[in-house]
């Protein structure tokens, strides 16, 4: 008869040293000799799930959970897979098993996690929050324990409760790997000032004593392209507050506030490349910049900036109004190309990291602020346009929210191709990125073209714009009877 634990034992040693596929090999070939040990089975199911291998994950632990049906491990292997799988009705349904079987912290974390994954009402947020206090209290300074209910309760935007755990987790030990990746998260997603600073100090300390740690160094490197995609940001910005200027107010503020603005764009060149250098590893920056498509995506940014700047001094002047207005828009498209360029290498994969998930929230971030906050505000601006001293510059303002939202839209459509062969973005889900690009790109074609329509030579469109005075009605006197 085989002797199950030293099999167990090997394939234990072997995947602490990160050697997944021995692991996979060793436990395969003890089945042979005993094909229905659960098990076996069970650590087998675990191993193909971290291989992310889900479907055989989920047909050994199903034969685990066939040969023991009180098998807790098996049960959350189970809810972990069907998971990854999309599948959260059938996640939580074996979650909620092994819970049943033995309410201990592992299936508490696993369920309120599976809660928070799947579609959250107000009722699972707080079934969830209530498994987490649960956990923390069966294993006071558990530091593992605290390092998952911490993770779940950023899941849920608690912060409060998030800080106070690391903070009782790194209490106990200061070098905690996940903590303090999960404090520098939470450092750089601050408000405060400084919060990216603080951020990069906690993960280089990290990669101080572990240099191999490969969500720290994804993290960090998503630090240094969310700065560099700034740049353009500011560049957008920029436009967006001239047109938003001249559509009230004449050459003379114009001349005063223009270059105030236009300071911005120097001023964040300043901050990344003076300032975030010396915060990061040595060489680093530069060892990233150095890619073809970000110093190209650069020197796009300076050009379309000053491009940018032209519109506006051409603002400044009566007679070029029409000039600043196209220049403005060229300076917007081309940014956008710069902020393609610098998105695709962030993208690029350096060896086995790849952090599309984190390029993608970028993207969803910045299209829900260029669509969202554009919209209130073009909306706004459209209802006051009538009234305002230059009514063509409401139609340059929407073409730059339009132009900005079409950047985050092709570059999720971009990332979602590329994960395409995983389904990681469903086909209903690009296509519906597909649909609302398209309707952006038909709102630039129409603020363009009003645009146009609004500062061109024809003699209709100037009487309406500039109607002539009218003149006082005079009337005869009667005549006199004589």
């Amino acid at each position: 008869m085989l002797d199950i634990e030293p099999v167990i034992g090997r394939a234990r040693i072997a995947e602490e040293l990160g050697r997944l596929e021995e692991a996979r090999r060793i436990l395969g070939e003890a089945l042979v000799a005993a094909p229905n040990e659960p098990r076996l089975l069970q650590r087998l199911a675990d191993i193909v799930y971290q291989l992310e291998r889900f479907d055989d994950a989920l047909r050994y632990a199903g034969m685990a959970i066939t040969a023991n049906p009180r098998s807790v491990d098996a049960h959350l292997t189970a809810a972990l897979a069907y998971d990854a799988r999309r599948d959260h009705r059938n996640a939580v349904r074996h979650a909620r098993i092994a819970v049943a079987l033995d309410g201990d912290g592992r299936g508490l974390l696993t369920l309120a996690r599976l809660l928070v994954n799947a579609p959250a009402t107000d009722e699972t947020r707080a079934e969830a929050r209530s498994l987490l206090e649960r956990a923390v209290e069966q294993t006071p300074g558990h530091v593992p324990t605290l390092a998952h209910a911490a993770e779940t309760y950023r899941r849920l935007r608690d912060r409060p409760a998030v800080e106070r755990l690391i903070a009782a987790g790194l209490a106990v030990d200061p070098t905690n790997a996940g903590l303090l990746r999960m404090q520098a998260r939470m450092e750089f997603e601050s408000s405060e000032f400084g919060g990216r600073g603080r951020a990069v100090a906690t993960l280089r300390g990290l990669l101080g004593s572990r240099p191999g740690d490969r969500t720290a160094r994804l993290l960090l490197a998503e630090i240094l392209w969310r700065a560099l995609l700034r740049l353009v940001a500011w560049a957008w910005f920029y436009a967006a507050a001239v047109a938003v200027l001249s559509m009230w107010f004449g050459p003379s503020v114009l001349r005063f506030m223009t270059p105030v603005l236009f300071w911005i764009i120097p001023v964040a060149w300043f901050r990344v490349f003076r300032r975030l250098r010396p915060q990061l590893p040595p060489g680093y920056l530069w060892a990233r910049v150095r890619r073809p498509a970000a110093v190209l995506g650069l020197v796009v940014t300076v050009v379309a900036s000053l491009i940018m700047d032209l519109g506006a001094v051409a603002l400044r002047s009566s007679t070029l109004v029409t000039g600043g207005y196209l220049l403005l828009i060229i300076g917007v498209l081309g940014a956008a190309v710069a902020h393609l360029l610098l998105m695709l290498a962030w993208l690029r994969r350096r060896g086995d990291e790849d952090d599309r998930d984190a390029a993608y929230e970028y993207a969803f971030d910045g299209l829900g602020l260029a669509l969202g906050l554009g919209l209130v505000l073009t909306g706004l601006l459209a209802a006051l346009r009538h009234w305002s001293r230059e009514p063509a510059a409401f139609w340059a303002f929407a073409a730059i929210c339009c132009v900005a939202g079409a950047t985050m839209l092709v570059e999720m459509l971009i990332i979602g191709l590329l994960d395409w062969g995983d389904w990681v973005r469903p086909v209903a889900h690009v296509v519906t990125l597909a649909v609302v690009l398209g309707l952006v790109v038909l709102g630039f074609r129409w603020s363009a073209g009003h645009l146009i329509a609004d500062l061109g030579d024809d003699p209709a469109v100037a009487a309406r714009r500039y109607p002539p005075p009218e003149l006082p009605r005079l009337f005869a006197l009667p005549p006199t009877g004589g």
